[in-house]
Order: structure tokens, then sequence, then C-alpha cells
């Protein structure tokens, strides 16, 4: 009996145990299946995907090529090109994907084929274009043909995946429908069988009641457990799967419990995924429904945390928003009476949030503060979470949410998800809000003008009954008039002849008004044609100066030396052009009275020099002699203008030697017989010479002694004339004495030095009509060989010092390692002394005794400094200094100057690193090597940028840190005040504009503190000075550069003249690679839009950028640009030329702006800088930016790197 209760136990038990691991197993399989159905479904759609981008990519590039084939532009093949990149990437993707589908394979193999067959047709056709044939229908109907059969075969491609999709949707539902049916199926056979062995039991137990008694409790206990299974079997069917059975017997019907349990828990696991992301995205579409529409910032802050805290559980929260850099309180949900309600960034939990971008979690909080109010009491706040709100990449603000209970993971990647809806929507209403108050503030204008209008028209209706009052007056005189005339005939003829008088003035003072409404209107219209001139010159130079230095610099090294050679030509030719555009537009201020002067010393050696290195060559080349001279007794200089002196005779040379054959020109300087205090240019030559009766017309703008069509000698006929302005406008005078095929003479006469108001009275006196230039331009020096077989007669009388023997001294000595000084000293005693005094310092030293040969010296042994006298004999120290500094090789040697004279502003001027006066004691040659040793160890040299701009500030700190240049950027007069006093700098580059104190007065400030009288100073501006402004800061700035082109290669010349730098090593002449590296990688993948009407200064541009790997869309008017800026909304930068046809660039960038997508488009201003005003009218269109033309490719570089770097 007992084998059979447990034989029957054993097969009752064995049957459910089987049920419960088959159902188990069978559930297992199923979500197993549901999922390789879901997956399969996902990769139905992705080859859909793929092959649809086969289509469009197919299309993309017969578009293209339609597109070229019907205009011929190459812009119209970026989507051939594109296509062509593309297409044999998703077709590679298209059949890996379809790798368990062979006949999908097969079908995407023919695909592959008639694709590429349509790709070479293609190309055939556009290289028939590009030859210049013609296309046949024939060609176009072929490729349609092919276009077509690709289309049906992805078409069947589609259509099989989506029977395919289709097909396993539905096995996913009929395996969801069996899970479920047949986990109910074994919870009812699992309980029937138990039912059935039970009762069977039962009845056994009745039968046998005497042998069962010991084993009642036992089956009791098996009673209780089977019904929790099948408590927990119901349970689990009706889909509550939190029920767990706490069984720990080791049986089988334990076992069946635990099977019981395993299969609860991963039904509730997945469920509850399932769940928890069905209540995140429920969430979120429930708060952007919230959040759609024009809502105000404050509805919405109130919108969102009232969901976020009820559908997260919170009971409170806040959100803080950036305005005027402080964080402020705009939406509180729960929170009572907050004691802050703003925050600086960093100050509290929540600035300091805001500040790094990192969220905030706070659990199981203790602090009693942290409390919410209600009607029966008061509830603590356990657990807060505080995120920062961003809108893109830029954080707005902050959020903080309160809770009772800790947040659950759920919660938190809801909250983080919310808050970047909430975001870019608080984003949106914040610009929506400054749109609004821009308008309410320009309604409030309008009103204020119509109030306005309205009051003018009152005043009018006053001033026209004043009106009818007078005319009554008028009327009431007229009568007595009359009366008076009747009885005082005597007077009628003395009125009447008055009267006639006075019609007489007012018909004269009429034409007089005339007149000068003309002459406005013709001073209007030639300034708007210099203006107009000076683009038109400008845009072709640019591209001449742009491609001409690219050739030059031969970065690709594909050209020789003398393709490079001539590039460097044409560079310094674009140049030399640009002065004289620049010259030529001095014509308007010479008219105007607005020529300022820079009175300076000019000394007579360099003048001659000048001018002898200038047209030796050109008088070479024509055989001609060129003499040139200085009379005894001469001072060494005269106070001047420099550059218009230098004008004025390089015109009277260039006109000499050009209408001379044969014979020489030459060039005397002597004093005036008659006033011994003027000085006394004369040129001579021995050419065709002037008849009398043509002298006077030679001086009139755009006359010349032979004005035929077919005159020998060309010219404008603009030189001489302002040549004669210029020499009133220094105080002298041009004469002339000439004679018929005998030659010419004109004399330029000078004052010694020019009084100090000599430009404002010359000034008034060119308010008349202006006679004009000269017959002939300024000749440029000619290229000539260095062996030129004609020598030039070159005389320089100067005050003759007698050349002193040489002395002893160690340059045999010299080996590699040594240190040594050159000594440069005339005076055979003192040089002496110093060489003594070089040796006992540990140097060896070098004395020269001439000038002539002092320059060629330093580059022959490169010392490391040089002690340099003034007065020297056959050449002064001053041309010694200009010689070295000039030299690549030797510019960065120290140079300390020794005179009796007193110059030590003008040596520190020309680049030496200190001056002492002799006779000098010995301390004082202590202190002579001391400037010597720091020149040479002081390292790094050091620049303060003194800028009120401060993208045109970064842009020049980085064009002088990629020449290893460091600098340090201050943007008013008293932080660099205390930057120079705190760290020592080397160099000041300071612009004009710096916005709280005008230029000269930085300077004066600057200049009174200790110890930094002789600091070298750059003055850096883009604003036209006045010539009071100039000659005040002439007396402080060491160098004053206009912003134009290359006037960044002109300001790291004068750095690297104050600071001595080693151009071989560390200095101007090479970029720092890894400076360049970093440059390229800032500009290299951005796109840039050109918008310039000169198609030349669009290819001169983008062979600029694209050595950078810029991308560049150009456009040549201003509708051109809007387009191009439709059609690629990825551009990070434009370069706007500000005169166009159709649409200029003031319009152009005004349309730009009123978009709000590029609101904050960098867009850089490029124009011709001929009239004042022009950058603050395109700063008040709407340029970020301002660069003039010829365009300075180091600027414009440094500039987009800024703009492009943020």
């Amino acid at each position: 009996m007992p084998k059979t209760i447990l034989r029957n136990l054993q097969v009752g038990f064995g049957i459910s145990l089987l049920i419960l691991l088959a159902s188990s197993t069978a559930s297992y399989v199923s979500i197993r299946k549901q999922i390789h159905n879901s997956a399969m479904v996902d990769h139905s759609r992705r080859v859909m995907s793929r092959v649809n981008k086969i289509l469009q990519d197919l299309q993309n590039a017969e578009t293209g090529q339609r597109g070229y084939l019907l205009t011929g532009m190459d812009k119209f093949l970026d989507p051939y090109k594109n296509g062509l990149q593309s297409l044999p990437q998703s077709l590679s993707r298209a059949h890996d994907l379809t790798a368990d589908n062979p006949a999908q394979q097969q079908v995407i193999d023919t695909l592959s084929t008639l694709v590429q067959s349509r790709l070479d047709r293609l190309e055939n056709l556009v290289n028939i274009k590009k030859r210049g044939g013609m296309v046949s229908v024939a060609q176009l109907e072929e490729g349609k043909t092919y276009m077509d059969s690709c289309r049906l075969l992805i078409s069947k491609i589609i259509d099989k995946e989506e029977s395919l999709l289709n097909r396993r949707s539905d096995e996913l539902t009929r395996s969801s429908g069996y899970t479920s049916i047949f986990v109910l199926l074994a919870a009812a056979v699992s309980l029937l069988i138990t039912l059935f062995f039970y009762f069977r039991l039962r009845a056994d137990f009745f039968k046998r009641e005497e042998l069962q008694n010991d084993l009642k409790r036992k089956d009791e206990e098996i009673q209780r457990r089977l019904s929790i299974t099948q408590r927990i079997a119901r349970e689990i069917a009706a889909g509550n799967y939190e029920m767990q059975i706490q069984d720990a017997e080791q049986d089988d019907l334990g076992s069946l419990t635990g099977s019981l349990n395993e299969m609860a828990r991963s039904l509730k696991t997945s469920f509850d995924e399932l769940s928890n992301n069905n209540w995140h995205q429920a969430g979120l579409t429930q708060l952007g429904n919230l959040l759609m529409g024009n809502k105000q910032q404050e509805e919405l802050t109130a919108v969102t945390l009232g969901h976020l805290t009820k559908y997260g559980n919170c009971v409170n929260g806040a959100i803080y928003l950036m305005e005027q850099d402080e964080l402020v309180l705009r939406g509180a949900y729960g929170l009572e009476n907050p004691d802050h309600k703003r925050f600086a960034p960093g100050e509290g939990m929540i600035g300091q949030v805001f500040k790094d971008g990192k969220e905030k979690l706070f659990e199981n909080l203790e602090n009693s503060s942290y409390v919410i109010s209600f009607a029966s009491g008061k509830v603590q706040v356990n657990n807060l979470f505080i995120l920062p709100v961003f809108d893109g990449n830029q954080c707005i603000g902050v959020m903080e949410l309160g809770s009772l209970q800790p947040f659950s993971s759920i919660q938190l990647a809801f909250f983080r998800d919310a808050v970047q809806k909430v975001g870019t929507t608080l984003a949106a209403a914040q610009a929506r809000l400054v749109v609004q108050n821009l308008l309410e503030e320009t309604q409030a204008q309008t009103e204020e003008l119509q109030a306005q209008h309205t009051e003018l028209e009152s005043l009018n209706s006053s001033l026209e009954m004043h009106t009818h009052k007078l005319q009554a007056s008028e009327e009431e005189l007229r009568v007595q008039q009359e009366e008076l005339v009747q009885s005082n005939r005597e007077l009628e003829e003395r009125s009447k002849l008055l009267e006639d008088k006075n019609v007489e003035i007012a018909e004269r003072n009429q034409e007089i008004q005339r007149k000068a409404a003309e002459l406005e209107q013709s001073t209007r219209y030639k300034s708007e044609f210099l203006a107009n001139m000076s683009h038109e010159l400008r845009t072709p130079l640019n591209s001449i100066l742009l491609l001409s230095r690219l050739m030059a610099e031969n970065s690709d090294g594909n050209l020789n030396e003398e393709q490079m050679e001539s590039a460097a030509v044409i560079q310094s030719s674009g140049k030399s052009l640009l002065t004289l555009i620049d010259e030529i537009l001095d014509l308007s201020k010479i008219e105007s009275g607005k020529m300022d002067l820079d009175v300076q010393p000019v000394y007579f050696a360099d003048i001659l020099n000048g001018l002898t290195a200038m047209f030796g060559p050109i008088a070479a080349d024509k055989q001609l002699g060129l003499e040139m001279s200085a009379a005894k007794g001469l001072p060494m200089q005269l106070e001047t203008d420099k550059q218009r002196l230098d004008q004025i005779l390089r015109n009277l040379l260039s006109n000499a030697i050009k209408f001379t054959a044969s014979g020489k020109v030459t060039l005397h300087i002597d004093r005036e017989q008659s006033q011994r205090h003027r000085i006394v240019f004369e040129v001579r030559d021995t050419g065709i010479g002037i008849p009398k009766d043509k002298q006077h017309l030679i001086f009139e703008a755009f006359q010349q002694a032979d004005g035929s069509t077919r005159r020998k000698f060309g010219g404008t006929g603009l030189g001489l004339s302002i040549s004669r302005e210029l020499a009133r406008l220094l105080g002298g005078e041009i004469l002339l004495d000439s004679e018929e095929n005998k030659g010419s003479v004109f004399r330029l006469i000078l004052p010694e030095q020019i009084s100090g108001n000599m430009p404002s009275v010359f000034a008034a006196e060119l308010q008349r009509p202006m006679i004009g230039e000269t017959d002939i331009e300024a000749v440029e020096p000619a290229v000539v060989e260095q062996d030129s077989q004609v020598a030039v007669q070159a005389v320089h009388r100067m005050p003759e010092i007698p050349i002193p023997a040489d002395i002893p001294d160690d340059r045999d000595s010299i080996v590699a390692g040594d240190r040594f000084i050159l000594i440069v000293e005339d005076d055979i005693e003192f040089a002496k002394i110093l060489l003594k005094y070089t040796r006992q310092q540990n140097y060896k030293g070098i004395v020269v005794v001439r000038g002539d040969i002092a320059a060629e010296m330093v580059a022959r042994y490169m010392p490391l400094a040089v002690l340099l006298d003034i007065q020297l004999p056959l050449k002064d120290g001053w041309q010694v200094m200009a010689e070295i500094k000039e030299n690549p090789k030797t510019r960065h040697i120290p140079v300390h100057i020794m005179s009796s004279l007193q110059v030590k502003r003008e040596s520190l001027l020309q680049g030496a690193i200190d001056f002492i006066n002799k006779p000098m004691a010995l301390e004082q040659m202590g202190d002579m090597f001391r400037k010597i040793e720091d020149a040479l160890t002081r390292h790094p040299k050091k620049v303060l940028i003194v800028e009120e701009n401060p993208k045109h500030a970064a842009a020049l700190s980085l064009f002088l840190e990629s020449f290893d240049i460091a600098s340090e950027i201050k943007s008013n007069v008293e932080d660099s005040i205390v930057a120079l006093s705190s760290d020592t700098a080397d160099c000041v580059i300071l612009d004009m504009g710096v916005p709280d104190r005008v230029g000269y007065e930085t300077l004066e400030a600057v200049k009174r503190n200790q110890g930094l009288e002789n600091l070298p100073i750059i003055v850096f501006t883009g604003k036209n000075l006045s010539q009071v402004e100039e000659m005040k800061l002439k007396r402080y700035a060491d160098s004053i550069i206009v912003k134009t082109a290359n006037s960044y290669q002109r300001i790291l010349d004068e750095v690297g003249l104050f600071l001595h730098l080693v151009e071989e090593n560390n200095g101007p002449s090479t970029k720092s690679p890894g400076r360049l590296g970093f440059l390229q990688d800032v500009l290299q993948g951005k796109k840039v839009l050109v918008a310039d009407d000169d198609i030349r200064n669009i290819f001169s541009l983008t062979k600029a950028l694209e050595k950078y790997q810029m991308t560049v869309v150009p456009a040549t008017d201003g509708k051109d640009a809007l387009k191009q800026l439709e059609d690629n909304p990825d551009v990070a930068v434009i370069l706007m030329d500000m005169m166009m046809p159709e649409m200029d660039g003031y319009e152009t960038i005004a349309s730009i702006r009123k978009d709000q997508r590029y609101e904050n488009m960098p867009i850089i201003a490029v124009t011709a800088k001929s009239m004042m005003g022009d950058r603050e009218k395109c700063i008040a269109a709407g340029a970020s930016d301002y660069i003039s033309k010829p365009v300075d490719i180091d600027q414009l570089l440094s500039l987009l790197r800024v703009w492009l770097y943020e």
C-alpha cells in the first residue's frame, strides 16, 4: 500500500513538474522568438532605408549632371560628385544587409551593375559637355531607360522587404498570443492534475486511515504547499508577477515552486521594462504638448514645474534663469517665501550647478530647513535633484525638484530628458521676448514721432497766421510808401536808382549762390568719383597682391626660382601701384586743405642715398650720368615733411630722366643766396627743354608741353601740379628755367625749418580751385643687373672726416664659440679704451674705424653686439644703423649708440637698445655692457596690446604668437599701466580707438610713469587722425601704422626691430609649425561664403583659403549671396563686399540679420577704405567685423580663426 501511495505521489508530482518545466521552457522560447522577430522587423526596415538611399543618391547625381548639362556651371556638379562618392557605400551596405537572403542579393547585384552603367553614361555626358560637345536626345533617352530599370529593381526589392516585414510582424503578433494562451493552459492543467491526485490520495487515506495516522502531518503540509502553488499559478495567470513562494524544502514540490518563482520574476522584469518605457515616453509627450504654442516665459515655467512635480511624484520645484549675469527665480511650485531669489554663477549649489553644467542629487537630507507647509502641519523634504537647463551647448538656467521619497533611476532619466525640451522652449521664449520688446520700443518711437509731427503741424499753422499778419503790415507800409512818394517827388529818382542797384545786387547774389551750389555739386561728384575709382582700382589689385604672394611663398614647391622671382616682382609692383593710388587720392585732401604734414628732422645724406638707390639703375639703363651733391657748409638736416619732400624730388628727377635722351641729370643741394635760411634743391638735365610759351602749361592739371595725341612721352599731367602745391604746403615754391633743346632747371626752395602753423596757412590758400598734378608720374625703379657696365656718378659732398689708421684687435684670434663685440669708432684712443674694457668683460673685440665697411663687417663676423659712433668717415652712423636693421641676418643684433650729439630718442627710434653721451665715465661703460647683456639674455620677448575691439586684439595676438612673440591684451588705460608696472613688456601696440581716453592721453599717461619713458610704442589704428592728433602722437609714438594691406606684416617688422628678434631661429621669418597646425585645425572643414562682384577677387580668396582646407561658396552679388546662404545653411562665416550691383553689401547684411537663424553669424565686411565713416557704416548695417582692400591675408586668417574658434 505505501508503494502505491508513493507511486501515485511520484506520478502526480512528476507530471506537474514536467508541465511546469515545459511551460517555463516554452515561455522562454516564445520570448526569445519575439525578440528575434522584432530584430528581423528592424532589419527589413534598415534594408528598405538603404535601398531608398541608393535611389536618392542616384537621383541627386542625375540632377547635378542635368544642371551642369543645361548651364555648364561647375557648382551644379556638387550633387553629382556627392552621389558618385556615396553610391558605392550604399550598394555595399545593402548587399551586406541582405546576406541572409540570396534572392535579394542577386537583385542587388543586378542593381549594382545597372547603377554603374548609369554612372558611366552620366560621366560620359559630363565629359562631352566639358569638351564643348553637344548631348543628343538619344543619349538622354538611353539614360532614362537605365534609370527606369533601376527604379523597377529598387521597387522590387522594397516590395519584397515589405512582404517580409508584414510576415515577420504577423509572426511576432502570433507568438505573443501563443505565449499568453500557453501560460494559462499550463496553469489550468497543473491545477487539474493537482486536484486529481489530491482526491485520489484523499480516497486512499480514508481507506487506509489506520495505516496513515503517523503520515497525517506530512499530508497536511503537502496540501498547504500545493494550495500555495495553485494560488501563485492563478496570480501569475492573472498578471500579478509580484507573488513569490517562500518554500525552502528540497523536494520535487520545492523545485516546482522554484520554477514558478523564476518564471514570475522573468515575466515581471520584461513587463516592468515595457511599463517604465511607456511611462517615460508618455511623460515627455505630455510635456511637449503643454509647451506647444507661443507661451510667455512665466507660463512656460509654471506649466513645466506643474507637470514635472505631478508626473514625477515631487512635492516642490523651482526654475532659475540667467539674466544679466545672475540666476533669477522665474518659476516655483510648492515653495514658501524662498530666501534666495537671485544667485551669481558659483554662488550656492544653484550657482555651482550652473557654473559646472553638471547635475547634483541629494538624498536622505535631515536638515529641518527643507520643509513644505500644509494646513495641518509641515513635512520635511528629504531628497533634492538639481540639474542645469541647456539650450544646445549653452547653459541658460537651473531647475530644482524636491521629493519626500528617494528618486528612482526612471524618474531621474525622465527629468534629464524633460529638461532638454524645457531648455529649448525657454530659449525660444526669451528670443521672442527680446523681439517683442524691440517691437514695443519701435511702436513707442513711432507714436512719439507722430506726436512730434502733430506738434509741428500746429507750429506751422501758427506760423501761417503770423505770415498773414506780416503781409497785412506790408500792405499798410506799401500804402504809406506810395503816400510818401507822392509827397516827396524829389526822392523818386534816387529811390528808383537805389531799387535798380538792389535788383542788380540780388541778381548777383543769386548767381553767386548758383555757382556755389554748382561748385558744391562738382566737389561731391569728384569725391564720389575718387571713392569709386579707389574701389575699382583696389578690387583687381587685391587679386594681384593675394595671388602673387601665394606664388612667391611657393608653399606647394612647384615653382622654380625664376617664377618665384617673377611673382615677387609682381607683388612689389602691386604694392607700388597701391602707393600710387593713395597718392592720387591725396589730390582730394590737397584741394580741400586737409593735407596733414609730418614734420621731422630730414637728413640730406638720407635723401641723397635714397634717391641714388632709386634712380641710379634707371639712369644706368638709359646710359645717363646721374650726379647728386650737397654744398659745403650745409647743416646735416632740415625740419620738414620727409614723405612730401621725397614725393616732389621723385617727380622732378623722374621727369628729368624721362625727357633726357643723352647727357646727365644732376641734383645739387645748397642755400639760397638771397635768403640763407632757405634751402634750394636744384634738378638740372640736358634734355629736350620746354618752349617759353609752354612753360606756364606744365604746372596746370592734366597739361603737358606736348599735348597732341601723337606725343612721344606719356603721362597724366598731374605730377608737377601736385609737386607745386606740396611745395607751397611746405612753405616753399618751385621755379623753372628752361630753353628748348638745351635742357631744364627746376629749383625747389624750402625753408630750413617749417613754421608750426604752416599747414593751416597754406590750407587756406589751397581752398581755391585746384590746378592739378604733373605731366609725368613717378617712375618706378627698373630692375637692372648688379654688374651694369654704366657707372653712376653719385657725389656726396658732406663735411669730410679724415680716415684714421686701423688698430690691432682680436679678429684673427676668434674661433667658434667665442663671445666678441664689434666696435665702430673713428677716435683711435677712445676705440683702444673700449677694446681694453671689452676684454676685461671677458669679450673679444673687433674695431672698425670707418662707416662704409661697418655693416659689411657686422654681416661677416655676426658679433654678439655692436658699439656704434654717429660721426664716422665716409658713411655716418645713421646709415650704418639703417643697413644693419634692413639686413634680415643682422637686424636682431643689439646696437648701442655712442655720440657727443644729443640724439638718444632718435637712436631708440632707429632700433638701438640704448644711447650714451660721449665722453663717458668708467661706470657708464659698465652700464653700457649691462644693457648689452640684458638684451642678449632676456627671453621671451613680450608685447602689450591695448585695443578697443576684442576680436581684432585676439587676432593680432594670435598672429604674433604664431611667430613665438608672447602678448598680453588690455582694453583700457588703467589696466595697461598696471600691467606695465607689475610686469615687464618690451613693446606696446596701442589702438587709437580705446573708448575711455583718446590715444595721445594714453601715451602721456604711459610716458609719465617712471621706467616707461623709453618703452617703444607702436600706434595701430584704422581711424583718420587729424593733423593736431598726429603731431602730438609723434612726440610719444615710435611708429604709426594704419590698418590696410600688409599692415600685420608692418607690425611684425616694427616689433622685430624693437625686440631685436633673431629671424633665423624664432623670429618673424617663419611661423611656428604648431601654431600653423592649430590655425589649420580651426579653419579646416569650415564653409565660408564669399560675396564679391569681381570674380578675380573670389578666385584669389578661394586660392588663399583652400590652403587651409576651407570650403568656399562664391556669390557674385547680394541676391546670389542670399540664395547661396539658403542652399548652404552650414556656412560658418561670410566675407561680404560692400559695393555690388543690384543689392549692395549693406542691404544684403540687413536681409541676413532679419533671419533669426543668422543673428549670430560672423559677417566680415570687405571694402575699399576710401571714404571716412565706412567702418562705422558697415558695423551699423550689421557686420561683425571690418577689413579693407587690398586684403591683408594674415589679418584675414587671424580674424577668421578668432570668429570661428568661438
